[in-house]
């Protein structure tokens, strides 16, 4: 099974690889693409159960998906930056740890957001309706998605993939990654408060630099060429280690 696929044209010299969101797509940020320099490429997966793989059946086990993507990633040494928004930060995060255990450490880990893992509480896998009001709070659904029986039934599968493999992960202790991390939310993201971003600093090396954004769980939408190029810069800093802030 292959995950992974580019989203920019061209060869580059180093990577950022972005995960989306429970029920989100790679193709989310095809976008970010008029962002970047010529010489970062750009990667997300293609995952199943959704768009042209949506008759597939869907990707419910986080270790599973983890090791699927460590072992594309890994046969590639050039500087890596992995992205993540919401459940893609705990995708990204453990991602980031399997490639260090296998000597392909990242460059930089930057989660959106998403509370840090040693902060994160158990938290119950939701049901149809849950989910489907998950959907519809984010505001980024139209709303006659909500009223087409034959759309649901097929989307379905998939979104619960996410959302079990999202509400079921817990935090094991494991070693500090050695890559630069970074955290970025929403100002008015009630479940990702400030304080859960900067507790990423326990999950690397020294502090953990934090940019907010106005808007609710789905800023990044709303502020896209501003979240890609604040990637971008991180990305082509990563080896710089004693930043207290960032602007972005």
């Amino acid at each position: 099974m292959t995950l992974l696929r580019r989203l920019s044209a061209g060869e580059g010299t180093s990577r950022i690889v972005c995960l989306p969101y429970a029920g989100g797509n790679g193709t989310v940020y095809e976008s970010w693409t008029r962002w970047l320099p010529p010489e970062v490429e750009l990667w997300a997966p293609h995952l199943p159960a959704r768009e042209h793989r949506m008759l597939e059946e869907p990707l419910d086990d986080m270790g599973l998906l983890v090791r699927t993507l460590a072992d594309e990633l890994g046969a590639d040494e050039r500087p890596t930056t992995l992205f993540g928004h919401s459940f893609g930060s705990l995708v990204a995060f453990e991602l980031a740890r399997l490639l260090q255990e296998r000597s392909r450490p990242v460059d930089c880990l930057i989660a959106s957001g998403m509370v840090a893992p040693i902060v994160l509480p158990p938290r119950p896998v939701p049901t149809d309706a849950e989910i489907l009001s998950s959907l519809r709070s984010h505001g980024v659904t139209p709303p006659e998605f909500f009223t087409q029986p034959d759309l649901l039934e097929l989307v379905m599968p998939g979104l619960r993939a996410d959302y079990r493999m999202a509400m079921g992960y817990r935090y094991a202790e494991g070693p500090e990654l050695s890559a630069r991390v970074y955290a970025i939310g929403g100002t008015d993201d009630p479940g990702v408060p400030v304080e859960g971003l900067t507790a990423w600093a326990a999950h690397g090396q020294g502090d953990c630099p934090v940019r907010m954004w106005e808007g609710g769980h789905m800023f990044l939408l709303q502020h896209v060429e501003e979240v890609a190029s604040f990637v971008v810069g991180c990305h082509q800093r990563s080896d710089t280690r004693p930043l207290q802030s960032i602007e972005g």
